[in-house]
């Protein structure tokens, strides 16, 4: 019985193979734990057009479109909200960002100010400053690099360093996507973070079709979540998910819903 139902649900979401293109996403989610209730709400929108790669949520590792988004962020302690953008010239690309942070415990402005080059179509490096005005704090560098290694016409890992100006930290973000064939699709990601604060998460996200989806991630800290996407038609996503921790001395759970809106 178990089989026929998921048999059925993945038939009738088994759109219509096809090259979807964006040019904006929004998202909108709410998160329920034993502690908050968050409130998140972004959106993007590119200059030109991205092409799905197979899965509607999926998209080439490396983006060279100018773009230009903002976000809201509240929970029961901090209102956040941002803007930030990127603009590619020839090869090279520009970016900036500015986000404020009210809290209990003040009110923070956050800056960022990018510039990079675009080597090769799976090359890009960038130096970042990033500053705030919080009294007393000094500016500070750092580089991040950006490789896409194509294993196929489909399937590629993508790798995203990033070091600190005094090389006290060092984190390297991992990705694998691959098409299973019969319209499934799988990816995995590896997120590394050592220096000063050692860290690491482990995450995979497999299609059914490329409208549904599920997925689950844990991290050093003993975090779960596990949940699920489906995409109504070819612009509208809604998705679900559930974590926890599996250290009993830090347990909660958590409960999240996200609308996804492409066009």
């Amino acid at each position: 019985m178990k089989k026929t139902l998921l048999a059925s649900l993945v038939t009738l979401t088994s759109f219509a193979a096809c090259a979807n293109e964006y040019q904006s996403i929004s998202n909108a989610s709410y998160a329920d734990t034993d502690y908050d209730e968050i409130v998140s709400i972004g959106s993007v929108y590119y200059f030109d057009a991205r092409k799905a790669l197979g899965p509607y949520n999926e998209f080439s590792y490396i983006n060279t479109k100018s773009n230009i988004g903002a976000f809201y962020n509240d929970n029961d302690e901090v209102d956040t909200i941002g803007v930030r953008g990127e603009y590619f010239f020839n090869n090279f690309v520009a970016g900036g960002s500015y986000r404020n942070s009210d809290s209990n415990w003040g009110d923070i402005d956050y800056y960022e100010a990018s510039f990079g080059y675009l080597f090769t179509p799976d090359l890009i490096a960038r130096i970042h400053y990033r500053d705030t005005d919080v009294s007393g704090s000094d500016g500070s560098f750092y580089a991040t690099a950006q490789y896409n290694l194509s294993l196929n016409t489909t399937d590629y890992v993508g790798f995203t360093a990033s070091v600190d100006d005094e090389f006290d930290f060092f984190s390297l973000d991992t990705k694998y996507y691959a098409e299973l064939g019969q319209g499934r699709y799988v990816t995995v990601n590896l997120d590394i973070d050592a220096g000063d604060f050692d860290h690491w998460s482990l995450g995979s996200n497999y299609d059914f079709n490329e409208g549904l989806s599920v997925f689950a991630s844990v991290n050093k800290s003993d975090d779960i979540q596990v949940g699920g996407r489906y995409y109504f038609n070819n612009n509208w996503a809604l998705s679900g998910s559930y974590g926890t921790n599996l250290d009993s001395d830090y347990d909660y759970d958590m409960y999240q819903i996200n609308l996804t809106a492409q066009f």
